[in-house]
């Protein structure tokens, strides 16, 4: 049953930020660079007339072909040199579907994806062409000005898509299924509005019919409308002729999950759950509800078009998920032989065994659509606030391009339903064996260098939602048994390939989608316990990788065999759950603090507010950089997060922030605080889910930063950061100390794309903190401004603040003072311990 805290534990304590009183700031406009200057206007404006007068031919020629309006909606490639084109590109009535920008040299290269949906949008660009070959001052679209800066910029050739281009990964490298029909998961872009997306809708589904295949169904993104096809191999090649497919795949397979035999504990007598317990839906497999571990903790299953006709798992991969949702950790149960499980499950159905005993999704659903089913269904009918997605394609690999269809799915639908979806960053089966080690710590050492630099090892899709809780692996074990060991399961002439609680060379790392590569947004944001490999040598044979093996795997539950019902299991879909299970806690200990259900991104915030990096071998992780791409922001301590105590104290915000806008936070910092020998910090954490349309090289329509400023009043602090705005990111206004801003880490750089962030600062001794003007105790201002990116459909971003202190001292009052200082009530807790 749930219990009050422990003497000397207290809830968070709620506090609000300053009133606005900042002055209004000016934004900067837009100041494109100077594009080249042809040597020959009408040369040039003749080569494009030629390109893109061919190019329209070409799509004309190949729609007709398959009976798709040759008049409607075409899609064209255009390229430019040190000018952005979107905005010019709108006023033709056209759209930019996709953009990428890359820097060469001095230059910024931009190639952009175009919509051009009516012939009278064609002839717009062709007139203005017109006016440009002869320098005319005349305005029809554009002023002179901006026409000559456009065609200046525009680069040759302009063409539809590449069949290559719009190839998926598993289709290049499978090629198509001998048996027909097969299935395929087709992208296409689409109009802005509803009514040409309907059409749209229509024209394909007439196509399939007229190829002997079907639309099965269709799931719309803000870009692109994704559908699952029943398929021929004419129907197959008509669409990757077509401009209007972004995309044809096969659809996606998943890793096997492995589960080997730990050990035979006999089914204890489980408390039954109450509705204070926190709750938490798992997409996967189905659970086994009957498990002796989980009677009673199963509320609601359900199968989601699977074709299994049952909800019961029948592979294990979702019952050993589930069984890591429930307890945390059950390596810690097993050590404890003390059975409590904290968290009730839903489970949601959406995988299926294959002839390999291996979870799939059915090929007849679009991954995006079974689990946006299920999870709008979970969210309608159970009120599930935390969502575990152990899933992932691992031929889907992130090498810098557009975001994943699936992830961007992801991130509007935790954005629409303010929920919390945990995903797994991914596994790489099969990595290259390194090669050229001489010893153990060598060949680990490799294992490491190689997780940075493979682009193979990259983040697979979902992995790169940037409003999802992507969680990493970390090794569970690196003892193989001793030769005396009773239990007859050494794993002989072989070594862990991983430390223990290092990365092992399975996991995915980051950095996550990229908008902009001199500072990509931390991913995985969190790392938990997932197994590990090892690389063994038989009879003097080359060396080859131990995946499943008890001494390698992180317990779990799996089905029952022999009596037996806890496993191993390999693979970052086992780490996730534990992400799942600490949200799950953040929740119900937010919920008590504030009497309310608390926002997703106070959750995340919360959840990462309680994250230290893992216990590996000292300098194993390497640099700053180097830590954020392996481990994001480390481990979370479920324990650490679900009090306050005396002398670790956490305050907790939420809000909503207009563009452009600024809020400030004021603490008085205790002189306890100040003046206690020993080492103490502040930690911030700031989560916010700000919408995302993946045709937009930039994918965040907002992004927020947190920083910390000392010695200032709050008017200084005001017109500090309206000052600010106006300069370089980087400097500080002149008119005030630089010594003003706490130099957190990572810095505010490092982070400013990542939808959660998590900043720290140490004091090895008494920090030297400037009293403000007319003031006679240290104060600090959290500051926290909210950037456009580009124009969204509401002016207001939702955010999450966790700031905690913290001293080494445990008998410091720390927690009193503070909440004095704030003035806000903190309510007890009542959480399973």
């Amino acid at each position: 049953m749930p219990i009050e805290p422990s003497q000397g534990e207290f809830s968070h304590i709620r506090f609000e930020r300053v009133p606005d009183l900042q002055p209004n700031r000016r934004t900067r406009g837009f100041t494109p660079r100077r594009p080249p200057t042809p040597s020959d206007r009408v040369t040039h404006a003749q080569e494009v007339n030629v390109g893109f007068v061919e190019a329209n031919e070409q799509v004309a020629a190949t729609r007709m072909r398959v009976g798709i309006d040759p008049s409607r909606l075409f899609v064209l490639e255009f390229n430019s040199v040190n000018l952005d084109l979107r905005e010019i590109i709108e006023r033709y009535q056209a759209w930019v579907v996709e953009e990428y920008s890359a820097k060469d040299g001095e230059d910024e290269n931009y190639r952009f994806l175009v919509q051009f949906p009516t012939e009278t949008s064609r002839q717009l660009f062709l007139d203005d062409l017109r006016l440009y070959s002869t320098e005319s001052e005349e305005s029809v679209t554009l002023p002179p000005g901006m026409r000559r800066n456009f065609f200046d910029a525009l680069q040759l050739p302009i063409r539809p898509p590449s069949r290559d281009e719009r190839t998926g990964i598993r289709l290049r490298q499978e090629g198509f299924p001998e048996q027909e029909p097969f299935y395929l998961d087709v992208d296409f872009w689409h109009p802005p509005s509803n009514e040409e997306t309907q059409e749209l809708r229509n024209q394909v589904r007439t196509l399939c019919r007229s190829l002997n295949g079907s639309v099965l169904e269709d799931v719309r993104t803000s870009s692109l409308l994704l559908a699952k096809i029943r398929a021929n191999r004419e129907l197959a090649e008509a669409l990757l002729d077509l401009d209007l497919v972004a995309r044809v795949d096969l659809p996606p397979r998943l890793a096997p999950a492995y589960t080997e035999i730990l050990n035979t504990v006999p089914p204890p007598n489980l408390p039954l759950p109450t509705e204070d317990d926190p709750m938490v839906c798992v997409v996967d497999s189905g659970v086994l509800s009957g498990h002796p571990f989980l009677i009673n903790w199963v509320i609601e299953e359900n199968d989601f078009g699977t074709g299994e006709e049952t909800p019961t798992d029948l592979n294990g991969h979702g019952t050993a998920v589930a069984g890591l949702v429930v307890y945390g950790s059950i390596a810690e149960c097993l050590e404890t032989q003390t059975w409590e499980p904290r968290v009730r499950i839903c489970s949601a159905k959406v995988l299926r065994n294959d002839e390999f005993n291996n979870p799939v999704f059915p090929d007849e659903r679009r991954v995006e659509a079974i689990t946006e089913e299920a999870i709008r269904y979970f969210v309608q009918e159970r009120q599930c606030k935390i969502f575990n997605l152990s899933l992932g394609t691992e031929c889907e690999v992130y090498a810098d391009g557009r975001q994943f269809a699936w992830a961007e799915k992801l991130d509007e639908l935790a954005r629409e339903l303010d929920i919390v979806i945990v995903v797994s960053s991914g596994n790489r089966r099969n990595p290259p064996i390194p090669d050229g080690a001489l010893t153990r710590e060598q060949f680990q050492e490799v294992v490491r260098d190689r997780l940075l630099n493979d682009a193979e090892q990259r983040l697979c899709n979902p992995a790169t939602a940037a409003l999802a809780l992507t969680v990493g692996a970390i090794a569970s074990s690196d003892a193989l048994g001793r030769d005396d060991s009773e239990s007859g399961v050494r794993l002989r002439d072989a070594f862990a390939a991983a430390p223990l609680a290092a990365p092992p060379p399975f996991t995915r790392v980051g950095p996550g989608y990229a908008s902009n590569s001199s500072s990509p947004p931390v991913k995985p944001d969190l790392v938990d316990y997932g197994g590990n490999y090892a690389l063994q040598t038989i009879a003097g044979g080359d060396p080859r990788w131990t995946r499943v093996h008890l001494n390698l795997g992180e317990p779990t539950l799996c089905l029952g065999q022999n009596g037996r019902f806890i496993g191993t299991s390999v693979g970052t879909s086992f780490a996730a759950p534990h992400g799942a299970h600490a949200a799950a806690i953040a929740m119900a200990s937010l919920q008590s603090s504030l009497g309310r259900m608390p926002s997703a991104n106070l959750i995340r915030a919360l959840v990462a507010s309680a994250a230290t990096l893992p216990s590996c071998p000292e300098g194993w992780l390497g640099d700053e950089n180097d830590i954020l791409r392996l481990v994001g922001y480390g481990v979370c301590s479920t324990e650490d997060l679900i009090w306050s105590r005396k002398n670790r104290v956490r305050l907790i915000a939420e809000d909503a922030i207009e563009d452009n806008k600024l809020h400030v936070y004021r603490i008085e910092v205790p002189e306890i605080f100040l003046a206690t020998r020993g080492k103490r910090g502040v930690t911030v954490a700031l989560a916010y889910d700000p919408p995302v349309r993946a045709s937009r090289r930039e994918y965040l329509a907002r992004t927020m930063l947190v920083e910390v400023l000392q010695g200032l009043t709050t008017e200084e602090v005001e017109l500090y950061r309206a000052r600010q705005e106006e300069q370089d990111e980087s400097s500080l206004p002149s008119s005030l100390p630089s010594s003003a801003e706490i130099d957190l880490r990572p810095t505010k750089s490092k982070l400013q794309w990542s939808t959660l962030q998590v900043r720290s600062k140490t004091w090895q001794r008494r920090p030297s903190l400037s009293l403000p003007n007319g003031e006679s105790e240290s104060v600090l201002h959290f500051v926290v401004r909210c950037q456009q990116r580009f124009p969204a459909d509401d002016s207001l971003q939702r955010y999450g603040l966790v700031i905690v202190f913290w001293h080494e001292s445990e008998q410091i009052e720390l927690y009193q003072a503070l909440q004095n200082r704030v003035a806000l009530r903190a309510t007890r807790v009542r959480i399973r311990a």
